[in-house]
């Protein structure tokens, strides 16, 4: 499992120094905090962030799927919903990640 650092930008900024995706990337969410993902390979890269929990009617929560075009950098917000009640972090999965970087930054 890979903790996605944060960095939070002050008045005179920050350098946002994007590292590798990787198998069992995990992040802190909540209000605030957002995953940049920059894909600079030749085609778009999927970013599965995973839902915890059921619905009301027992049935897994859907995760939410996320397509980066290739050559462009995202902005995906984290979203409280995306916290796993046992680690309190979002679990991400990447379709591939080759050429993908990522940070999470807090505002």
């Amino acid at each position: 499992m890979a903790d996605i650092p944060v960095r939070r930008p002050t008045v005179d900024g920050v350098n946002l120094a994007l590292g590798a995706a990787a198998a069992g990337d995990t992040a802190e969410c909540g209000p605030g905090f957002a995953l940049l993902v920059s894909n600079g390979g030749g085609s778009s890269v999927d970013v599965t962030i995973a839902v915890p929990g059921t619905t009301l009617y027992g049935v897994a929560t859907p995760d939410k799927p996320i397509s980066v075009p290739a050559g462009e950098l995202w902005e995906i917000p984290l979203l409280e919903v995306y916290r796993d009640p046992a680690t309190r972090r979002a679990a991400i999965s990447w379709s591939a990640t080759t050429s993908v970087t990522r940070i999470v930054v807090r505002r």
